[in-house]
Parts: C-alpha cells; structure tokens; sequence
C-alpha cells in the first residue's frame, strides 16, 4: 500500500505541472505532451523486462532496483532544469515506477489469494488516489510565497521540493524494504521461458486486457493532464487556482469512490460493475466538453468518483484470466500504462490541429473500449460475492 502511495504521488504531479511548464517554457500543446509521453512511454519498454526479471529474481531485488532508477531521475531534475532534462528525468521517474507496477501486483496477490484479490486491489487503489489527491494540495502549498520550503531553496521554482522530498521517501522505503521479508519464486511453473512468453503473445485475451489497461490508464491520464489547460481555454479559469482544485477533486472523488468500491465488489458482479463506472463516466466526460462552466467542473471533479474502481477491476480480471506465470502476464498488460503517455499526446495533437475540444473526446472513445471489456470479459476466477441476507 505504501507503495502505490508513492508511486501515484510522483506519477500524477505531472498534471498539474504542465501548465506550468507550458508558461514557464512557452510550450506548445505538443511539446508539453511530451514529458508525460516519456513517463509513460517507459512502462512500455521496461514493463515485459520487469516481468521476466521478477520470475527470476524475485521481488525485493527488483524493486530496489526500481527506486534506485527513479531517484536518479529526480536528482537529474533538481540538479538540471531545463525541458530537454526533464524528459529525460521522466522517463527515468517512469522506468522505476514500471518496474514497481509490475512487482508490487503479482506480490498483492500472492498475499491474498486470486478471490480476494479485486478486493485488496481496490484497498491499493486507495492508496493511490489517495495520494493523488494530496499531490496538487502540496503543489498548490509550495507556489505560496509564505511556504517554509520555497523561502530558503528553490523560491523561483518551489515545485522542485517534490523531487527533493521524492528522494527521501525512497531512502526510508529502501531500508524498510532491506529488513522486509519477500518470499522467493521456488515454484517452476512460475518460471519464465520464452514459450510461456510467445503463448500469451499469440493470445487474444491478452490483447483484450492489455488495452483495457492502456485505455484505462489514457482515460485518468488525459483527465489528469489536460482538464486544467482544457477549462483554462474554454472557460478561463486560473489552472493554478481552479485548475489545481479541480485535480486535486477529481483524485479526492477517486479516493472516496473507492471506498465505495470496496462495498460494492463484495455485492455485485466486478464485470456489471466495470459496466457501471464505464458508461456513467463516458455521460460525464461529454458533459465535461460540452457544458458551461460550472458543469464542466463539476463534471470534470466527479470522473474520479465514477473512474474510480476500473484499474482495480481490470487487473484483477486480467490475472484472473489465467492459471499461472502471473508475474510475466503482469509485465506485458502494464505494458499497457503506455496509454497514459499516447492518450495524452493524441489529445495535444488533435487539440494543435482542430482545437482542445475537440481532442478531448479521445477520453470517450477510451470509456467505450472499456465498457466493451465489461460486456465481454471471461475470467477464469470472478470476484468473491457476499450473499445479502433473504436474498437466495
């Protein structure tokens, strides 16, 4: 849990930044999609790679490793800002949350077997919006001229505490992790061999999951990235005011929502509820593009509310799928996350050519996919449902 924490926190302070970058840097909408394209577009290098390692090598090395990279990509941010550095910093912060991604899910599941399984995901989901929701409060903190951090360093850029205290963070989670004990992979048909591997390349159910991971993903992502520069050129509202707290909302409404995912994967079939979040959130994305202000916030802060068990409900039903190798099937569907860097890049470049608006409705054809998936999906092993008293 502590690490979808982190990893959720230094991921999706990305959003609020890009405005930033756009006035400090004068971007393009182009050029700005790029940072969050090169974050992203590691887990679609290194997500199979961590896979493969994970069988062979076990978690806990793996990890180390993951943190030792993304801390090295934030000390490049604070020792050379600049925008040609901080792609390269992102894509190494996104190369070690990769390989996290790929380690610390296969190990949730170990923990709590494959019926539970949706259940604790959600709890990790929690986390993660959690926060996510606190991220742009912070951001938000650090651009006060009175804050205690940006007096002393860093006053012409105050955000780069974020990466400062991102290090830190690292270097108490790798002494904890030093004494944490990791259970090793004894288990040879856990083994990876490129049979294994080419099986599930030649499979469709691992081409129906991957992209609704990538979809998934491009959907909170494009939210995440382009709400605040959306409602700035159609509403003009301040993205450091309104912009931040519409982010920041639409984590918060994440959070509580998935809450209120943990009560309802206990009562309701995960495929009719991943039904539910798609299609109540493709009537809210709609109205976030086409109605006036006021509409286009509130709508824009409630997507987290209706988004917020579908990444929960989509890996479980994705590892679910399968009997075993779980390890190298989590490294080619978080190949998937690369989603979050193409969906936000489509965005920009159909926004650059036909306007913001317009680009936005990528988010919807996203949504769609997802709600296909629901209509569809088989998993071998379905969501432990609670039997409501009376009812037979």
């Amino acid at each position: 849990m502590v690490v979808f924490f982190v990893i959720s926190f230094i991921t999706n302070i990305i959003g609020p930044l890009i405005p930033q970058f756009i006035k400090t840097y004068n971007l393009s909408l182009v050029l700005a999609s790029f940072l969050p394209l090169s974050f992203f577009f590691s887990y679609g290098i290194f997500s199979i790679p961590a896979g493969i390692y994970l069988e062979r090598y076990g978690g806990k090395i793996i990890m180390i490793v993951a943190f030792l990279i993304s801390s090295f990509g934030a000390g490049l941010i604070i020792a050379f800002p600049g925008y040609i550095s901080f792609i390269i910093s992102f894509f190494l912060i996104g190369t070690g949350m990769a390989i996290l991604q790929v380690a610390i899910n296969p190990l949730l599941r170990h923990a709590v077997s494959g019926e539970n399984f949706a259940f604790f995901s959600i709890i990790g989901q929690l986390a993660f919006g959690s926060a996510s929701f606190i991220s742009p409060i912070f951001y938000k903190f650090l651009l006060e001229n009175n804050n205690p951090l940006g007096i002393t360093f860093f006053s012409y850029s105050p955000w780069m505490w974020i990466y400062v205290l991102f290090i830190g963070a690292v270097i108490l989670l790798l002494i904890f992790l030093h004494f944490l004990k990791i259970p090793d992979n004894d288990s040879e048909i856990e083994r990876f061999d490129f049979d294994t591997f080419f099986k599930f390349l030649n499979n469709r159910k691992t081409y129906f999951y991957f992209f609704g991971i990538f979809c998934y993903v491009g959907v909170e992502q494009g939210i995440n990235n382009w709400s605040s520069e959306f409602l700035y050129q159609y509403h003009s509202l301040d993205p450091d005011v309104i912009g931040v707290d519409v982010i920041s909302s639409f984590w918060g409404n994440l959070t509580v929502g998935t809450i209120v995912s943990l009560f309802l994967i206990k009562i309701i079939n995960e495929k009719k509820l991943l039904n539910i979040y798609a299609l109540s959130s493709s009537l809210l994305i709609f109205t976030a593009i086409h109605g006036d202000a006021d509409f286009s916030v509130l709508s824009f802060k409630l997507l987290g509310f209706s988004i917020s068990g579908v990444w929960s409900v989509m890996i479980s039903m994705g590892l679910n799928s399968i009997p075993k190798n779980h390890s190298i099937f989590t490294g080619i569907l978080l190949t998937g996350i690369i989603g979050g860097a193409v969906f936000p890049f489509l965005i920009a470049l159909t926004g650059q050519l036909f306007g913001l608006k317009i680009g936005m409705h990528v988010i919807l054809v996203g949504l769609l996919y997802l709600s296909f998936v629901g209509f569809t999906a088989k998993p071998l092993v379905s969501n432990k449902i609670v039997k409501i008293s009376g009812v037979k």
